[in-house]
């Protein structure tokens, strides 16, 4: 702002300049004239200006040390999109491209063009494509293409090309295979439709947390500021991973004929099954209104412990716990005051459906990435070296789904209270929001 003290030191303005200071008024007159002016134009700036600008700016800032969004192989047509690629021991000297497909493509045959560091060497080969299940009879389906690798060769980038096509339109970094960093990671569904339920996503993290996460993976479709503020804040404590997932003009059609499945879920879970090949002991794969609950144990680690071992996926079946049933009256004052301000459900909502969904039915899993290939939104799909699963007993833990929306059917119900063990967690629930002063809980509509 400028002060008044310098506006004092500037020559007396005439009638000819302003129509505020004439001959009839004094110096002194029209400089508080002036300095109330500047003083009115900062305070309606202060109060219109959003928060949400600042925190808009720093994603921004943020995101763009991810350099992965989605990237034609031929340009101006939507037959194939790339979005990463990797080179993992386990893929026996390949390199694989996460792809999205056009199922009714007229194109049959690609190349990979792998390049050392520096583009100093080039080499061509043949691509094949393995094209993921669960495309639920839409036109795009998820898919990776392999493209085989000499073992002298230590490449750095990939292209993917059409057979007879010269010029790549792509060019993807190779990630490759990571030490050991972590012991639990969780790869979080597809954060879109402007998603804003800021207070879901703290409660999902924190709960996490205290059963034994290391870190989480999500993918940014379309989110509200709130939202973003909260990734921002797990991002900037090395918490989370945050990669932006803009999926393709063609793919973002909001009707019920949607071209691909539910933004594209099948690549993503897929893409973040490998950047976890390596780098973490366990991958954890859940959507953000879901909980994997212990019944008896106090973490994830004693969980593992009590269950046999060397199995290369456990998988969790699921119940509903509805959002439309009320609220349990609690003694707690943890519960009376923290979850009820910060609408934590999972302490809140204590009753579920008697029903228990049966296998691979709307069940979530906890894998070892090394031995598996490829996972579905319910199921492993494909292990590595005869891999095996086991169904972990509902009575054991099971999959807590706070679900919104019309009861399928009149379902009886049951109390079940086995979050309460986890009660700690409303303490650092609280403390997260305590450093994120301004952000609404949501939902924003």
């Amino acid at each position: 702002m400028v002060s008044c003290s310098i506006l004092k030191s500037r020559p007396k303005m005439t009638s000819k300049t302003s129509n505020v200071c004439d001959e009839k008024r004094t110096p002194r007159r029209c400089i508080l004239w002036i300095c109330l002016f500047i003083f009115l134009y900062a305070t309606i700036y202060c109060i219109l200006a959003q928060p949400r600008f600042t925190y808009i700016n720093k994603l921004k800032w943020i995101g763009s040390k991810y350099t992965e969004h989605f990237q034609p192989v031929v340009p101006g047509k939507s037959y194939v999109f790339v979005f990463s690629a990797f080179k993992l021991s386990s893929d026996n000297d390949k390199v694989s491209i996460v792809s999205i497909v056009d199922k009714y493509s007229p194109l049959h045959e690609f190349k990979c063009i792998l390049r050392g560091k520096g583009n100093s060497t080039e080499k061509w080969t043949y691509a094949t494509l393995e094209e993921y299940p669960e495309s639920h009879n839409r036109r795009f389906s998820a898919a990776v293409f392999h493209c085989d690798v000499e073992q002298s060769q230590e490449p750095d980038t990939v292209s993917l090309v059409a057979d007879g096509q010269q010029t790549p339109a792509n060019v993807l970094p190779i990630i490759s295979e990571s030490h050991p960093k972590r012991t639990f990671t969780v790869c979080v569904s597809p954060l879109h439709s402007r998603y804003s339920k800021a207070y879901q996503l703290v409660e999902m993290v924190e709960v996490n947390l205290l059963l034994g996460a290391d870190h989480f993976f999500f993918y940014n479709y379309s989110t509200n500021w709130n939202v973003d503020a909260v990734l921002n804040h797990y991002q900037s404590h090395g918490l989370a991973t945050v990669l932006q997932w803009p999926l393709p003009a063609v793919l973002q059609d909001d009707n019920q004929t949607e071209p691909i499945h539910y933004y594209g879920q099948i690549a993503m879970l897929n893409d973040c099954l490998k950047r976890n090949h390596g780098a973490s002991r366990h991958v954890i794969f859940h959507d953000l209104d879901e909980l994997i609950i212990p019944n008896s144990h106090k973490s994830w680690k004693d969980l593992l412990n009590s269950l046999p071992a060397n199995m290369s996926a456990y998988m969790f079946r699921s119940s509903y716990f509805h959002l439309e049933w009320p609220n349990v009256e609690s003694n707690s004052k943890l519960v009376n005051k923290i979850a009820k301000r910060y609408k934590a459900n999972s302490f809140l909502k204590q009753y579920r459906e008697e029903r228990v969904f049966s296998p691979n039915t709307r069940s979530k899993y906890l894998v070892d990435p090394l031995q598996v290939h490829s996972v579905g939104i319910h199921r492993v799909w494909a292990f590595r070296d005869r891999g095996r699963q086991h169904f972990v007993p509902p009575n054991v833990a099971l999959v807590h789904h706070y679900r919104e929306g019309i009861l399928e059917r009149q379902n009886s119900r049951l109390k079940d209270n086995s979050t309460l063990k986890f009660i700690a967690a409303l303490n650092q629930i609280e403390e997260t929001w305590k450093l994120l002063p301004h952000i609404p809980l949501g939902p924003i509509t």
